[in-house]
């Protein structure tokens, strides 16, 4: 029968710039982005049974982390996509209780749906055995999303076309993130169409970035294009902006197409201003992270 149950631990990812290239005939953009996975978790648990189909549930969830508010557990969610996706390539018939612990806020720009589909890939392919190539796993992936191929490669990459064409970077990583999201949806469509095309900042250009001085001169001149939409949506993000610069961020960034801020610092923040930040935003949530200290970005436990 072989394994029984299996753990992935699935990262958030944020976005070191994004620079939109232009509108694709099939409706997406091109982009280039520099994608770093951190150490912000969902907790997926694979296990078998001997009946019964596939179910999904929301375990021990943290109302401060985002908690399951807007989780869906029917087949619209990408993990039931990810199952179904491998029971029709592989033949598979899965019995199997899924239990996700949400940690990564909900529509927040940070990639929770993909990086929960990427470990559904991982965790299905380890569970049962599946004599499945990275290159078929990656190919699955882009089936389910743009962002769904960054999270079964190296901790930090360039991604360009839709963000599914990846190159693994070695970056440095001595740095905190103080992020802040608004408990506001904002559509990624409609941030797209939003968009001016007709300007952008460019990209900067993280790939040879392994030491302190190199990396926070890349980081001073990134910039995400899609700042300007999201902030004409939700105002506040740009208050957001301000107040981590004035605490000491290098600089600020939207991650994706948001609603997500977040700074990032060469030194940690201080419990103080971590603290007056959760005082201003009683309607956000303020995490702090950190890039992830693996290898790739997804543990399989």
């Amino acid at each position: 029968m072989g394994r029984v149950c299996c753990e992935v631990m699935a990262p958030a990812k944020i976005n070191l710039g994004l620079q939109v290239i232009g509108r694709r005939p099939d409706g997406y953009h091109d982009i280039l982005t520099t994608f770093v996975a951190i150490n912000l978790y969902d907790h997926l648990i694979f296990t078998r049974r001997i009946a019964g189909g596939v179910s999904l549930e929301a375990v021990n969830p943290d109302r401060d982390r985002g908690g399951t508010q807007g989780f869906p557990i029917g087949e619209d969610n990408l993990i039931m996509r990810a199952v179904r996706l491998v029971e029709r390539e592989t033949e598979l018939h899965a019995d199997l209780l899924i239990s996700v612990r949400k940690q990564i806020p909900i529509a927040a720009g940070l990639g929770g749906g993909s990086s929960d589909a990427a470990a559904t890939l991982l965790g299905l392919k380890h569970l049962y055995d599946l004599p499945v190539s990275e290159r078929k796993l990656a190919d699955w992936a882009v089936r389910l999303g743009s962002d769904v191929p960054f999270f079964l490669n190296s901790w930090a990459a360039e991604g360009r076309g839709r963000g599914e064409k990846l190159r693994p970077i070695r970056l440095f990583r001595d740095w905190w993130v103080l992020m802040v999201t608004p408990r506001i949806f904002l559509s990624a469509k409609d941030v797209y169409e939003g968009l001016d095309l007709t300007y952008g900042a460019g990209a900067a250009d993280f790939s040879g970035c392994r030491d302190r001085g190199s990396f926070l001169a890349a980081l001073r001149r990134a910039h995400n294009d899609l700042e300007s939409v999201v902030i004409r949506r939700i105002p506040e993000v740009q208050q957001w902006r301000d107040r981590l610069r004035k605490i000491g961020a290098e600089n600020v960034f939207v991650s994706g197409s948001g609603p997500t801020a977040f700074g990032v610092f060469l030194n940690r923040p201080t419990e103080g201003a971590v603290q007056l930040l959760r005082k201003a935003g009683m309607l956000s949530q303020v995490i702090m992270a950190r890039p992830v200290d693996t290898p790739t970005a997804l543990v399989v436990l």
